[in-house]
């Protein structure tokens, strides 16, 4: 080969190097180009979609029990999580809590009445499905209307809890409001003579409710006044409403005494009064707060708040389903316990009976603020509450608002839950429709549960804002309407 040869294939070959460098220069352009493109175009699209963003008025005042429930929630799961992973480190067990055993109200002795020569009388009819609902007062409605006693259908529901009633100075204390409004939903009883109307009465983990059930005394006192406010009022019983009773100071074992002082009290003067208790529904709660074998006992049924099991929380900054009806394929350990089915059955395993327990099921969502746009599934990373609502809790009239207001929204239905969710933009919403309803209410009824409770009447749309809703020529309530449809398909809720 010539030296001629050997320069110009030198040269050739730079040549095509230099190609090369030039294509992949190109090339690498184009991708930058691209991406400062993609990256321009989305945040002129985000900035003007959240500019042009449609948020509903607040249409529903939250109570400020709702949002202490969730921080209560937040703090159990996360001391159950720290302890479940502490018991995995040492050894290798998944780490459960065990509920106690015994009775927290034999512990008691030297406070505890003889038993009652009536027996545990129940004078809840067996076998007849219950459909409980709740219903605030409406002090403060922010742009809605208010829901008032004369707007609820006399024969939506079996039974009525009105509150909340707080206890002050060991006796239930009420305004002028609630008294007038125990008049008007007593007064529905005229048109529905089946109808049962009970004194939601609420306590928290600390304050007048915890100091009440302390001691025999406080606790008579309660009970005296108790009997006063359902004779003056001519209502039909408590739901007794604490949030929660904790491990500390034998509020447990206080709590179920006071379950056994009130039916006593019933017993003794021949009365069929109603004793019911709202209860938690995540494990953790559970095995802390109660002793089962004595609510079972001496209450009438329980209704338990199924929802909540997902919200936002810097704890745990990820999307959720409210009221998941089962756990996702994906959800494991603590995870794996926090939907409906699980809780329900758990109640059960610890000893109370199956038609005693009363389902609940929500009339709101909870909003979340997405991370990303982009990723709207759920667990996808939040940031914060959503901005629709309070605090993160959004009525359903306050969903369809959403829906009905804004573009690009996307409504998916998740099957293994039974619950839906929506989306647009970085607003992400879960909630319940007509068809994840009908869903969970059947289910209620092939497990032989006690009945259905709504939670509550003041979060459906009663004020109209839902386009579409009419049922049966009825347009207010469709949550609730589809509810008692369902429950009550086969019978009578009167029979």
């Amino acid at each position: 080969m010539s030296q001629q040869q050997v320069k110009y294939e030198l040269l050739e070959g730079q040549r095509e190097n230099r190609l090369k460098y030039s294509s992949y220069l190109q090339v690498t352009l184009l991708i930058l180009l691209c991406a400062i493109s993609s990256v321009t175009v989305y945040t002129t699209w985000t900035i003007v979609y959240r500019n042009s963003f449609n948020y509903p008025p607040k249409l529903f005042d939250v109570p400020s029990l709702w949002i202490h429930r969730t921080h209560l929630y937040s703090q159990y799961l996360s001391a159950y999580s720290v302890q479940a992973e502490a018991q995995n480190s040492v050894s290798g067990t998944s780490g459960s809590v065990r509920a106690r055993q015994g009775s927290g109200v034999k512990e008691l002795e030297n406070e505890r009445i003889s038993p009652s020569r009536y027996g545990n009388f129940i004078p809840t009819e067996r076998g007849r499905k219950k459909l409980v609902c709740y219903y605030s007062v409406p002090y403060n409605v922010l742009n809605g209307r208010k829901l008032l006693p004369k707007d609820i259908d006399p024969h939506l529901c079996t039974h009525i809890n009105v509150g909340f009633v707080t206890v002050v100075n060991n006796s239930l204390f009420l305004d002028d409001v609630l008294r007038r409004t125990f008049v008007e939903v007593a007064a529905l009883k005229k048109i529905n003579p089946q109808l049962k109307v009970l004194v939601w009465t609420i306590g928290a983990d600390s304050g007048g409710f915890a100091e009440m059930v302390k001691d025999h005394a406080s606790r008579k006192h309660f009970i005296q006044s108790l009997k006063s406010v359902l004779e003056t009022y001519r209502l039909d019983g408590i739901d007794l409403d604490w949030e929660f009773p904790g491990g500390f100071d034998r509020q447990r074992q206080h709590f179920s005494q006071l379950l056994h002082e009130i039916r006593r009290e019933y017993q003794r003067e021949h009365r069929t009064y109603l004793l019911t208790v709202a209860v938690a529904a995540p494990r953790p709660i559970i095995d802390v707060a109660y002793d089962v074998g004595e609510i079972n006992s001496y209450a009438d049924f329980i209704n338990i708040m199924t929802y909540d099991y997902h919200f936002y929380a810097s704890s745990s900054p990820m999307t959720g389903i409210n009221a998941p009806l089962f756990a996702r394929t994906n959800e494991k350990g603590l995870l794996g316990m926090l939907n409906i089915n699980y809780t329900a059955h758990y109640w059960v395993e610890q000893g109370m009976e199956r038609d005693k327990i009363v389902i609940g099921l929500p009339t709101y969502g909870h909003s979340f603020r997405l991370a990303n746009p982009l990723n709207r599934h759920i667990g996808s990373p939040a940031t914060d509450f959503g901005a629709t609502g309070v605090s993160g809790f959004t009525s359903y009239s306050e969903v369809c608002w959403f829906q009905e207001n804004n573009i690009f929204v996307t409504t998916v239905y998740d099957n293994e839950t039974c619950s839906p969710f929506t989306s647009a933009g970085t607003e992400w919403i879960s909630y319940d429709d007509v068809v994840s309803l009908e869903c969970k209410t059947k289910w209620v009824k092939e497990n032989d549960f006690g009945g259905v409770m709504i939670y509550s009447l003041n979060a459906d749309d009663y004020g109209l804002q839902c386009r579409g809703n009419k049922l049966g020529g009825q347009e207010t309530f469709p949550l609730s309407r589809k509810i008692h449809t369902v429950l009550f398909s086969n019978f009578s809720a009167t029979d």
